[in-house]
């Protein structure tokens, strides 16, 4: 069948466009985007749709990206297609993300794509991924060790962008270039085996070819397997999410123990999703979720681990965090505590010091007001946590570790060095917000009472 026949039966039967359409087609000058572009203007004959072009210049290559820059600004012209240019460092946008230059770059295009389709209207990406790109990324995932889920075939169409050319092969777009004379660039960084798709296609493909000529129908048809499967334990996971999982303050939160209970399979997805939401480019490999296992696994109360792109997930007690927040930074502040108003900026609060003669005071609930018998205080102070710290809460005989009595009110590791504690002397006598000391406490014999109200300030 005619290349221009299969891609149009393709593009009916998936629906990947309509009559109307305004489709933006992400060409780098190669001989993929160029021939895809040559077949839509052809295509568009007799399915109108309106076409735009979009190019990135990564400045990788020097003289070499200008020039592609240029072909494909020329290409638009001769077609009098809308074109869209971004110039981007993108080494120097990858090195700042932390992320390879290939994920940076397919980061740039993607994004750059996006906001061309925001801004001018258009509501269809073409990308002119084709077969054996489907053979070439499942090869490269198996070596990484993705998994089932990153198995899964390209698909035709997700969300607004669609690939014409994923059931064609490269010798079919190579074969239609060649016949019809279609201009093209040729990328140098293309012959550079440093990068893994290259070495697959120069040296692995070939072999395997050797092997078996229909290999790459057969990886086809074995990926449309491997994604019916997907989708299954695809739906159980999206099902776990809606249930378990909850946003606060920015992180991603669930249950350890209903996480610990699902299968293997499932888990790894529902951490495979909790990554996309936090760092959407990123593909989880099966190490990641042996590492997460430990920490749900683990005994523990307070265990973390720091994974790609910042990414830090913690167990805190009964849940599980992941987070890109950095951890913050300890408190090792001592701040003085007199009569009046005292701002205590580290912590963010004010604590309000008066004395009262009355022993008719109305107690309160509030954990953030608290009373003394001020005839036992000395000079107080505000500091943090420091090992071995002990104190005797209220209502108890005997002193505890202040590092059990975080453990006992489920306090994160991490929170702890920055309560603030009030100390008179060498003796804690209030975990803000939380407990007084026995010790100190308004008494029958109490004659001076001391109040502290403390209140949050900005």
């Amino acid at each position: 069948m005619h290349l221009i026949d299969k891609v149009k039966k393709i593009i009916e039967k998936e629906k990947l466009i309509e009559e109307g359409d305004r489709v933006l087609l992400g060409a780098s000058g190669g001989i993929d985007s160029t021939t895809l572009l040559f077949v839509l203007l052809e295509i568009r004959n007799t399915l109108p749709f309106e076409l735009g072009i979009a190019h990135v210049n990564h400045l990788l290559r020097g003289i070499e990206s200008d020039r592609d820059e240029d072909f494909v600004k020329t290409l638009a012209d001769r077609y009098s297609t809308p074109c869209y240019i971004k110039k981007i460092d993108v080494k120097k946008y990858a090195k700042k993300s932390g992320i390879s230059i290939q994920h940076a770059g397919r980061d740039v295009r993607y994004g750059f794509f996006e906001e061309i389709v925001r801004t001018k209207n258009y509501n269809k990406i073409a990308i002119a991924h084709h077969l054996d790109d489907q053979v070439e990324t499942f090869l490269l995932r198996m070596l990484k060790g993705t998994g089932i889920r990153g198995l899964s075939s390209i698909p035709l169409k997700r969300n607004n962008i669609v690939r014409p050319f994923l059931h064609i092969y490269r010798s079919e777009i190579e074969e239609y270039a060649k016949t019809h004379s279609i201009p093209f660039v040729e990328d140098s960084s293309n012959e550079k085996v440093v990068y893994e798709r290259n070495f697959i296609r120069k040296y692995i493909t070939p072999l395997m070819e050797e092997l078996n000529p229909a290999f790459r129908e057969k990886i086809f048809l074995l990926l449309q397997d491997l994604t019916s499967i997907n989708d299954l334990f695809e739906k159980k996971a999206e099902e776990f999410m809606k249930k378990e999982a909850w946003f606060e303050e920015g992180d991603i939160h669930l249950k350890v123990e209903a996480l610990k209970n699902t299968d293997e399979e499932t888990r790894f997805r529902v951490i495979a999703h909790l990554f996309t939401q936090i760092a959407p480019a990123f593909i989880p490999l099966r190490e990641h979720l042996h590492l997460i296992e430990k920490i749900i696994m683990g005994s523990k109360p307070n265990l973390s681990v720091i994974l790609p792109r910042s990414i830090i997930a913690k167990k805190v007690y009964d849940e599980l965090i992941f987070t890109k927040k950095p951890p913050m930074p300890v408190i090792k502040d001592i701040l003085p505590v007199k009569a009046g108003k005292n701002i205590l900026k580290p912590f963010g609060l004010s604590l309000e010091v008066s004395q009262s003669h009355d022993k008719r005071v109305e107690f309160q609930s509030d954990r953030n007001v608290a009373f003394f018998d001020k005839d036992k205080t000395g000079s107080l102070y505000v500091r943090t946590f420091l090992e071995g710290d002990r104190f005797f809460p209220l209502g108890m005989k005997d002193s505890i570790k202040l590092k059990d009595f975080f453990i006992s009110q489920k306090i994160p590791k991490e929170k702890r060095r920055h309560i603030p504690l009030l100390i008179s002397g060498r003796d804690i006598i209030w975990i803000i917000g939380y407990r007084i000391d026995e010790r100190y406490k308004v008494a029958e014999d109490t004659r001076n009472i001391l109040k502290i109200v403390a209140r949050t300030y900005q």
